[in-house]
């Protein structure tokens, strides 16, 4: 992974471990890989994936076994998509709205643009 220098990395972890639960490629009550383990495959030091996993563990995300280990928390799956979606309300949508209304694009012209552009992923 190349990581963002305009982010600090345990945020750039956090997001790559919240896009493995909303994937499903890691699933509820399963257990994430060792903090030890992170730091070697992201090749950075265990206490930037441990600053990532104490946010998950805050955020509600994560839960900890004493002695076993770090788990996804049921309900982390859903609770991601809601944050997620009204991140993107409230940050992508807005902006995307303000940005076109500063170049004089209508509300129907916008909507055709955004269903070209999302009818180009099927």
């Amino acid at each position: 992974m190349k990581f963002d220098d305009s982010i600090p990395i345990y945020l750039q972890i956090k997001e790559e471990i919240e896009n493995a639960i909303i994937s499903e490629v890691i699933e509820e009550d399963d257990a994430i890989p060792s903090i030890r383990s992170l730091a070697q495959q992201y090749k950075v030091n265990p206490q930037t994936i441990s600053n990532a996993i104490t946010e998950l563990l805050h955020d509600g995300i994560l839960y900890k076994k004493r002695g076993i280990g770090m788990f996804v928390e049921t309900g982390a799956h859903k609770k991601l998509i809601n944050d997620k979606s009204k991140e993107f309300r409230n940050s992508d949508i807005k902006g995307l709205v303000s940005k076109a209304r500063s170049l004089d694009v209508s509300k129907g012209k916008l909507i055709k643009l955004i269903e070209k552009e999302y009818d180009k992923g099927e």
